[in-house]
C-alpha cells in the first residue's frame, strides 16, 4: 500500500510541479519576469463596471484596440490609470473613464500601457490591501507557522509511538531518477504548449519621434527704459515706444530611419477677447514650403495696427475690455517615409501674449513651463517585423530559441524515460529477485539471524505484491534469505508466517517456486518430522534446520551451536 501510495505521491508531485509551472507562466508577476501585472480599482471613473477594491489582472499585448481597458502611467500625475481607449491618432491614444464625462488630458504611447485587462477579481484588492498590513501579514504568518508546527509535532510523536524500521532503499536512485526525469519532461511540455502557442514573430515596435519648436521675439527699445536698445524675449513691449515685434521661429524633427521628409507651415496672430468671445486673426507668414527635418523663419507683428484694430471695435460694438490675448499661432504639417511607409502629421504651437493697450507681455508666468518651447511626440509605424520574444527574469529570449530549447529538453527527458523503462522491462525479464529488490527495496531487509517462532503455520502467497501489502499493512520490514538458490521473502503476521519463493537456479534463471513444492525447515526439536500424506517420492536433501532461537541462512559448520545440520525429507507429491 505505502509502495502504491509513494508511486500516487510522485505522479501527484508531477502534476502539481507542471500545475505551478502554468500557474507562473500565466500569473508572474511583470516586476519579476513574468507577463501580469496586478491593478487595484481606486475611484468611481470606471463605474459601473468596476468598483473600489477591485483587482484586475493586465497583460501586455501585441496591439490595443479601441473599447479594451487598459493601465497605463500618467506621467503628469505620476500614478497609474485604469480606463477605457476610445481613439487612437498618430500612435497617441485617446483613453477615458467609463463614468467620466471627459477624456483624460494624458494622451499615452504604446510604451507607456502597462496592458490591458485579462482578469476582473472584483472585491480581491480589498484582501490583497489587508494583508499588505504588517500587523495583518504578521498574524497571518504566525498562524500558518503554528499550525505548521502542530502538524509537524503530531507527526513527530506519531513516529515516536510505531517501530523504528530500518531502510534499505535500494530502488532510491531508480525512484529518484524517474521522478527527476518526469519532472523535466512535464516541465519542458509545458514550455513547449506555452511556446508554440505563440507567433515566431510580431510587428516592429512603432518608431518614436518628436516635433519640438522654439519661439523668440525681439524690438527696438529705448536705453532709459531698457538695459539695451533690444528688447529681449520675456520682456515687455510697450507700442508707445515701438509699433513692431520682430518674431523668431525655429522647427525640428528628431527621429531615426526619416526620410523625404517635405511639409509647409504659415503662421497668423489671433486677437481675443475670452470673456466675450470675440476673436480676430491676423496673418503673419503664408503657407510655405519647406524640405527637410528644420526650418528658421522670421516674421513681424504691427502693435500700432492691432491697437487701432482693438480700438475701432470697441468704439463699433460698445466693447470695454482691459485685457485681450494675442496669440501666435503656426500651422505645421508634414510628410516622411519611414521604413517604406509613409506617415503624416501635424503640429500646432502657440505663444501667448496679453496686451492691455498699454503693453504686450507674456501671458505665462509659469517658472516650470517654458512657453517658449513646444514639444509634441508621435509614432511611426513599421511594416518590418522582428522576431518575437517572452520576457522572463530580466531575460528576453525569442520565441524560436524557446522552442528549440523546450522540444531539445522534451527529446531529451522522453529518452531518459524510455532507458530506464526499457532497464526496468530488462531486469523483469532476466531476475524477478532483482525486479522485487527494485521495487521494494525500501521494504527488504537481508538478514543471517533472525527469532521466528517455529511453531506458526507457513503460508504462501501468490505474488510478492500481495506480501508487500501485508508488510505495509503490517508497518513491518519484508525479511529476505537466501538459501540453495531459493530466495525467501518472510512477513510474520496474524498468528503466521506468509512467504513468498523465487528460486534462480543454477543457470541464474528466476523461476517461482511452485506452491506444492514444500520445504519442511524450522524443524522445533530433534524428533523426526513424519508426513502422514498420499505416498511421495522420496529423495534426501541436506537443509539447514532453524532452531527456536535463531535463524542462519548462511552456510554454517555443523559444530555452530545455534545451527543444527539435519537430514531432513523433501516431500514433494506427484500429482494425479
Amino acid at each position: 500500500m505505502k509502495q502504491s501510495q509513494r508511486w500516487s505521491s510522485i505522479f501527484i508531485n508531477l502534476i502539481l510541479f507542471a500545475g505551478l509551472v502554468v500557474v507562473w507562466i500565466a500569473f508572474a508577476p511583470a516586476k519579476i519576469g513574468g507577463q501580469a501585472s496586478y491593478v487595484m480599482v481606486n475611484g468611481i471613473s470606471m463605474e459601473p463596471n468596476y468598483h473600489t477594491g477591485d483587482l484586475v489582472i493586465v497583460r501586455k499585448a501585441q496591439t490595443y484596440q479601441i473599447g479594451d481597458v487598459v493601465t497605463y502611467r500618467d506621467a503628469k500625475m505620476g500614478a497609474y490609470v485604469i480606463h477605457r481607449i476610445i481613439g487612437i491618432q498618430q500612435g497617441m491614444f485617446t483613453i477615458k473613464g467609463d463614468n467620466n464625462s471627459w477624456i483624460d488630458a494624458y494622451h499615452p504611447t504604446y510604451d507607456e500601457i502597462v496592458g490591458k485587462q485579462w482578469i476582473l477579481a472584483p472585491r480581491l484588492g480589498r484582501v490583497m490591501l489587508w494583508f499588505r498590513s504588517p500587523i495583518n501579514l504578521s498574524l497571518t504568518a504566525v498562524l500558518l507557522g503554528g499550525v505548521f508546527m502542530s502538524s509537524m509535532i503530531t507527526k513527530s510523536s506519531r513516529g515516536k509511538k510505531g517501530k523504528k524500521l530500518p531502510s534499505i532503499n535500494s530502488g532510491g536512485m531508480l525512484e529518484g531518477t524517474l521522478y527527476l526525469l518526469g519532472l523535466l519532461f512535464l516541465g519542458f511540455l509545458g514550455l513547449s504548449i506555452f511556446a508554440f502557442t505563440r507567433p515566431l514573430t510580431r510587428a516592429a515596435d512603432s518608431i518614436p519621434y518628436q516635433q519640438e519648436s522654439n519661439y523668440f521675439y525681439s524690438a527696438t527699445g529705448t536705453p532709459g527704459v531698457y538695459d539695451t536698445e533690444m528688447v529681449r524675449t520675456g520682456e515687455p513691449v510697450f507700442p508707445s515706444l515701438t509699433c513692431f515685434l520682430n518674431i523668431g521661429f525655429t522647427y525640428n524633427i528628431l527621429g531615426n530611419q526619416f526620410q523625404d521628409i517635405s511639409g509647409s507651415h504659415q503662421m497668423y496672430a489671433r486677437v481675443m477677447d475670452e470673456q466675450s468671445g470675440w476673436q480676430r486673426t491676423l496673418p503673419l507668414i503664408p503657407q510655405t514650403a519647406f524640405t527637410g527635418n528644420s526650418y528658421f523663419t522670421l516674421a513681424s507683428l504691427d502693435l500700432c495696427q492691432l491697437e487701432s484694430l482693438v480700438n475701432s471695435v470697441e468704439k463699433q460694438t460698445g466693447l470695454h475690455t482691459t485685457t485681450y490675448t494675442v496669440e501666435i499661432i503656426t500651422n505645421i504639417a508634414f510628410t516622411a517615409k519611414v521604413s517604406g511607409q509613409i506617415i503624416n502629421d501635424t503640429f500646432d504651437p502657440t505663444l501667448a501674449f496679453k496686451f492691455d493697450k498699454v503693453h504686450v507681455y507674456l501671458a505665462n508666468t509659469n517658472q516650470d513651463v517654458d512657453p517658449m518651447h513646444s514639444t509634441k511626440k508621435g509614432l511611426a509605424g513599421s511594416s518590418a517585423v522582428d522576431a518575437n520574444t517572452l520576457p522572463l527574469l530580466g531575460w528576453e529570449p525569442t520565441v524560436g530559441s524557446i522552442r528549440v530549447f523546450a522540444l531539445l529538453g522534451l527529446g531529451l527527458s522522453l529518452s531518459g524515460l524510455i532507458i530506464v523503462g526499457f532497464f526496468i522491462i530488462n531486469i523483469a525479464r532476466q531476475s524477478e529477485e532483482a525486479l522485487i529488490r527494485l521495487r521494494y527495496g525500501s521494504l527488504l531487509m537481508d538478514v543471517y539471524k533472525r527469532s521466528l517462532d517455529v511453531t506458526l503455520p507457513v503460508i504462501d502467497v501468490t505474488s510478492i505484491n500481495d506480501l508487500a501489502k501485508m508488510a505495509e499493512r503490517q508497518n513491518t520490514m519484508i525479511l529476505h534469505m537466501t538459501l540453495n538458490f531459493l530466495h525467501y521473502y518472510l512477513v510474520q503476521s496474524n498468528g503466521a508466517i506468509y512467504r513468498y519463493v523465487v528460486s534462480t537456479g543454477k543457470s541464474g534463471i528466476s523461476e517461482k517456486e511452485p506452491v506444492k513444492q514444500e520445504v519442511f525447515g524450522y524443524i522445533a526439536n530433534n524428533d523426526e518430522y513424519i508426513y502422514n500424506g498420499p505416498r511421495p517420492i522420496q529423495r534426501e536433501v541436506t537443509e539447514y534446520v532453524i532452531n527456536t532461537e535463531n535463524i542462519n541462512v548462511t552456510k554454517g559448520h555443523p559444530e555452530q551451536t545455534e545451527i543444527l545440520l539435519r537430514k531432513i525429507r523433501f516431500e514433494n507429491t506427484i500429482p494425479d
